[in-house]
């Protein structure tokens, strides 16, 4: 399904007054917004698109909708100031199994299609290219981004990726790292110069959160259970086509130095919230490696397939 077709089905959706449709409102503004409409174009669709109700829509209500959708969705177009994104404070005191074993018990028996219903942004029921298109979404057309293999250095602005991608219609590259880099060579751990190691991040927006350990059904149930009740920023979650299902988790934070301190320490510290629910803690690096949903992996003759998207999750540059 294309951006327009999910924008015309977002409008189609929309209840008459009185029946959820100011929530409605917000969702047909977030998928126009990212379809490159005008506030106007956008605007007169959500009007003629109200169906009669118990009460007039004002174009106030409607003009405020896609005010918030620009601030919160969009960056590309209104610009976004930093805003740190609360965390989880640490618990040692909690059980972390217990409380990973009660969040899945919750979710027991969500499937791919519980957890698309969740999505604000809804991925195409079959996974293509697109799905990286739509992860590709959350940045600005100038922020850069390693996509390619586990050993690449291929770095480039968005908007050239996302040509590449539209002009093949096929997401080749396996990988992405979540994070913007700054484009130019920085040295790595070994003091080799690297494109795309922890000193090149320039945006420090998303940690990367997995488990390897859980069953497919169980990390289902358990992110079903995470996404449901916001207990945790996941702007996005996708399944890697092996065995996990991957969650970017928005973090906002201003350098690497916070970074050690919140996420090094307080998410995958030895007593860290990510640590005690049992996430591996390789993924504690700014720098690590996401699979980009939209690619097949051969490998594994499966899709990585993107199963959930929360634009309004990410703060991107101003």
């Amino acid at each position: 399904m294309s951006i327009a077709d999910k924008y015309q089905e977002a409008l189609n959706r929309i209840p008459p007054p009185g029946a959820g449709a100011h929530g409605a409102l917000l969702g047909a503004a977030n998928v126009g917004i990212i379809a490159g409409l005008s506030d106007g174009q956008i605007h007169g669709d959500i009007r003629r698109s109200i169906p009669s109700g118990v009460r007039q829509i004002p174009d106030k209500e409607i003009q405020d909708a896609i005010v918030k959708a620009r601030r919160e969705v969009s960056p590309h177009t209104f610009g976004a100031p930093y805003r740190p994104i609360p965390l989880p404070a640490p618990r040692p005191e909690i059980d972390g199994e217990a409380t990973r074993q009660k969040w899945i018990h919750a979710g027991d028996g969500a499937t791919y299609a519980d957890i698309w219903e969740l999505s604000p942004f809804k991925p195409d029921y079959e996974p293509c290219y697109r799905d990286a298109l739509a992860v590709l979404s959350l940045y600005n057309a100038d922020e850069c981004l390693f996509l390619g293999t586990q050993y690449g250095e291929a770095v480039k602005p968005v908007s050239v990726w996302r040509q590449e991608i539209e002009g093949r219609q096929e997401a080749t590259m396996p990988h992405i790292i979540p994070n913007p880099v700054t484009g130019r060579q920085h040295p790595g751990k070994s003091g080799k110069p690297s494109y795309r190691c922890d000193n090149a991040i320039c945006s420090f927006r998303f940690v990367i959160v997995e488990f390897d350990t859980l069953s497919k059904p169980d990390q289902f149930a358990f992110w079903h259970t995470v996404i449901r009740r916001n207990l945790l920023n996941v702007a996005l979650l996708m399944d890697s086509g092996g065995k996990s299902l991957h969650a970017w988790v928005s973090i906002n934070l201003q350098n690497e130095a916070v970074w050690d301190k919140e996420v090094r320490a307080k998410l995958y510290g030895k007593a860290g919230v990510l640590t005690t629910l049992g996430a591996d803690n390789h993924c504690q690096n700014p720098s690590r490696l996401s699979r980009l949903a939209g690619h097949y992996r051969e490998a594994k003759t499966n899709w990585q397939t993107l199963l959930y998207l929360n634009p309004a999750k990410t703060i991107t540059k101003g």
